[in-house]
């Protein structure tokens, strides 16, 4: 591989420092949203998420809420005010759900493709 390549984390604030891992309570900061929410969506209780929220077992579900929130942020260009009215506005696409009622319940399959049915539409 090129040396000219370079990779860079989409939103490094997301991640804890110390440990390199994603970050609960940084994630509901970004969304706007109570850990409590983010809990409910990785399946786990508020308390514990709140205790150790960049734990090793809640990785594997933040990584989905953090692949919806860059592929929203990228298609609104970089505009996080405009990506959390989206998140929170219903869409007739989601059956007039609003997306975070889908992260809320951690159901992110449907909110999942439809954000990649987004970007191929953008990208064609």
């Amino acid at each position: 591989m090129s040396a000219t390549h370079s990779f860079q984390v989409a939103e490094p604030t997301l991640f804890n420092p110390q440990t390199g891992r994603l970050d609960a309570a940084r994630i509901a900061r970004e969304l706007n949203v109570p850990v409590g929410m983010i809990a409910s969506a990785v399946g786990r209780k508020a308390p514990g998420v709140r205790k150790h929220p960049d734990a090793s077992s809640l990785q594997s579900e933040l990584r989905r809420i953090y692949r919806v929130w860059i592929a929203l942020v990228d298609l609104y260009a970089g505009d996080k005010a405009h990506a959390r009215i989206f998140l929170n506005a219903p869409n007739r696409h989601l059956e007039n759900h609003a997306p975070m009622e889908f992260i809320q319940s951690g159901d992110l399959a449907p909110l999942e493709a439809f954000l990649d049915a987004m970007s191929v539409r953008q990208t064609a």
